[in-house]
């Protein structure tokens, strides 16, 4: 997939979209508990053709492949994958109560089953188990398969009810047995697991295997909207403020929950003719609702011309912004008519104003959008195979993994995105930070270059970006560490990715290494005080390492239900590797707000995840020269000038055409500290109020004439749509 106009919303997007041939499938966005499973492929196939959104809904980052498979899990799973729709009132008398009813209903029509205790068949038993020799028959009578190679015989189905339809599974190339790479046996007495389901599935619908190939749209295929927010005053300034909003792609339609505050619910009865329209919902906030006069209270940006139309659902007259708008139709929500007031504007930024009344409350508005001639937007394209993300749900792993760069070795890898697709609106669950589009010539990097040298299994979601400009304002800085909180995979993992870089402020690269980071052992942050953790699954002792490295290497992490919700990881130590880069002065930290997860105790062997529609998300903060005067960057230090290459340690000089070169690059002469001045106590970078971009800002902290700390970073949790960060 590849935009032709991002000028104008780069800022928001921040990223091409390519669809590479070749490519792993759907590597990156998949779920959290199929990695090594030999079935891995198959889960993704199932889930981007939408047959699955796995086992935790509305979360979606678990497809539970070793559960096994209920009857009523099937009829859903053959239903989606078939797209069988009709049903003619077949009624079972014990699936009233299971949400698969509407599936097994549909399923009995297609005559794919008649129930589950002949002859009077009037029980589908939804929550007993599959096994493989029932699925087989199941398959069977879905495909209408019928030939059946006599050559094929499985040496433990021979007294089956189920053997021939599971010679006719394996004629069609369904199964190939379940003792590999034998084969000899078909296991047909065996529970059916979710991952064996999700082979079954790929195979019999012939499900692509692989990342689409030579797919496009166009600009017309973006959302009409490619930001939104509205103006809080806080403390005297304006700020962006974001919470309790939401857009919904082509969503006016009866029943739709307005409301985007989750303790509230309001629907529409009617949507009159704007079915179809764009919604979004300003802040809800009460705050909001008795605000006086102001014209550019809410704004958002359009990626192309629009129709936009405001419900304005209060008694009182309508605020002087609305003049000359003219009066459209009307639409009911919560058993009320509201009138309904449209405008033509061209792509670009749109401000809107307040309620306009202080003295008490007013309902907010409704905002609709459309085409420019006042049609609904279509539903983006999606390649032959794969299902379309859903606006406001979880995005499938295609989606995720057309947002790609080329990396310095000429391979393809997954690189930034911003939290909602841009095209589908749906919700990738995690961010990446800083967008990188606020550097000149949005310069990507290819997250899992320097691991893929290691190799070193660093999930996608866990690379966090921060970018700021130096305390002189002369040079755009970018760190990038692999830090994702959402697992246990941090505890054992001593080494992470880290990205350092420079530019100046037309973008051109001063300094730019990659190489794998030092964070030394870990600890735990709680009311069991600062001790060494002790997980036994790592392969190494984590006592031992705390003699091996510095004190000033640590990650320390969350144990127990009452931690400190924070965690901070350490690298402070001028290791021989780091000067190999050319940073003389290496002291920096990073503080994680509301981690994702925290250990369950000292050992750490797992973790708990805490509710991941938790409004704060993770927040992250750089803290600089805590320990020492300053960070410095100095290219004459490193071991190489200009462009040069080192193994993904920095422990030295590799010819470039190493197959585990990292490249690396120092221009030469170029020198760059951040000096705390003569009173702080450190320098500490942290995001502002814009979700959209994430831009950093450092400050001098401690000491006379400083900030003596910062405020918490703000929420970037855009409409709830984080939950594995």
């Amino acid at each position: 997939m590849k935009l032709s106009r991002l000028a104008g919303v780069l800022l928001a997007l921040s990223t091409f979209l390519t669809v590479v041939a070749g490519q792993p499938a759907y590597a990156g966005q998949g779920f959290n508990d199929d990695d090594g499973s030999i079935h891995e492929t198959a889960i993704e196939a199932v889930s981007n053709a939408g047959i699955t959104a796995g086992c935790n809904p509305p979360f979606a980052t678990d497809y539970c492949p070793d559960r096994f498979v209920t009857r009523g899990e099937m009829a859903a799973f053959l239903v989606r994958g078939l797209g069988l729709t009709a049903a003619n009132g077949t009624d079972f008398a014990d699936d009233d109560a299971s949400i698969f009813e509407a599936d097994i209903e549909r399923l009995a029509t297609a005559g794919i089953t008649k129930g589950c205790n002949p002859p009077a068949n009037t029980n589908f038993c939804p929550n007993q188990t599959v096994t493989r020799g029932q699925m087989a028959a199941f398959l069977v009578r879905a495909l209408n398969l019928d030939a059946q190679d006599t050559s094929i015989d499985f040496a433990d189905d021979d007294v089956s009810i189920f053997e021939t339809d599971i010679e006719r599974l394996a004629t069609a190339g369904i199964t190939k047995g379940c003792n590999p790479p034998a084969n000899t046996n078909f296991c047909p007495n065996q529970q059916l697991t979710r991952a064996e389901m999700a082979t079954f599935l790929t195979r019999a619908l012939d499900l692509p295997m692989s990342a689409p190939t030579g797919f496009t749209v166009d600009d017309e295929d973006l959302a009409l909207v490619s930001r939104y927010h509205v103006m809080k005053v806080d403390d005297g300034a304006d700020v962006v403020y974001t919470r309790n909003m939401k857009y919904w792609p082509r969503g006016m339609t009866k029943g739709l929950d307005i409301e985007p505050d989750r303790e509230r619910e309001e629907y529409v009865d009617s949507a009159g003719r704007y079915s179809g329209w764009d919604v979004l919902s300003p802040s809800t906030n009460w705050e909001f609702k008795n605000i006086g006069p102001r014209n550019d209270w809410m704004q958002l940006t359009l990626n192309r011309p629009a129709r936009i139309a405001v419900v304005w659902r209060d008694d009182f007259p309508l605020p002087s912004w609305l003049t000359g708008w003219d009066e459209g139709g009307s639409v009911a929500i919560d058993g009320d008519l509201h009138p309904v007031y449209e405008r033509d504007f061209p792509a670009g930024a749109v401000a809107l104003g307040s309620v306009e009344y202080s003295n008490e409350w007013r309902e907010m508005y409704l905002i609709l959008l459309s085409e420019a001639d006042g049609q609904p937007t279509p539903t983006p394209p999606a390649p032959d195979g794969f299902t379309a993300g859903t606006p406001n749900t979880p995005c499938p792993a295609w989606v995720h993994d057309l947002h790609t760069t080329i990396g310095p070795d000429g391979a393809e890898y997954q690189t930034w995105h911003p939290p909602i697709d841009p095209v589908y609106w749906c919700y990738f669950g995690h961010e990446h930070g800083s967008n990188p589009a606020l550097i000149p010539g949005n310069p990507l990097i290819g997250y899992e270059y320097v691991a893929s040298n290691v190799p070193q299994s660093e999930p996608n979601m866990g690379f966090k970006e921060f970018i700021f400009k130096d305390l002189s304002g002369e040079y755009w800085v970018r760190f990038i560490i692999h830090a994702g909180t959402a697992s246990d995979r941090r505890v054992c993992a001593q080494f992470h990715t880290l990205y350092v870089s420079v530019y100046d402020l037309d973008g051109n690269e001063k300094f730019g290494v990659g190489f794998k980071a030092d964070y030394g052992a870990a600890f735990a942050t709680s009311d069991a005080g600062d001790d060494v953790l002790t997980p036994t699954d790592c392969g190494y002792s984590m006592p031992a390492l705390v003699n091996e490295v510095d004190d000033q290497q640590r990650r320390r992490i969350n144990v127990g239900a009452g931690s400190d919700n924070y965690e901070t990881w350490d690298s402070r130590e001028e290791t021989p590797q780091v000067l190999n880069l050319g940073m003389v002065q290496f002291d920096h930290a990073f503080d994680i707000r509301d981690p994702m997860s925290h250990c369950v105790n000292m050992t750490c062997n797992s973790v708990v995840v805490r509710d991941p529609m938790d409004d704060n998300a993770t927040r992250r903060t750089l803290l600089m020269a805590s320990w020492r005067s300053d960070f410095e960057f100095d290219a004459d230090h490193a071991v190489g000038s200009g462009e040069y290459y080192t193994d993904a340690y920095a422990d030295g000089l590799l010819s470039p055409t190493d197959p585990l070169a990292v490249r690396q690059f120092a221009e030469e002469g170029f020198r760059l500290a951040f000096e705390k001045n003569a009173t702080a106590n450190r320098i500490e970078c942290s995001a502002g109020d814009d979700p959209w971009t994430f831009a950093y800002t450092c400050y001098q902290l401690g000491g006379d004439g400083n900030l003596e700390h910062l405020p918490n970073p703000p929420s970037m949790n855009l409409e709830y749509s984080l939950w594995r960060n």
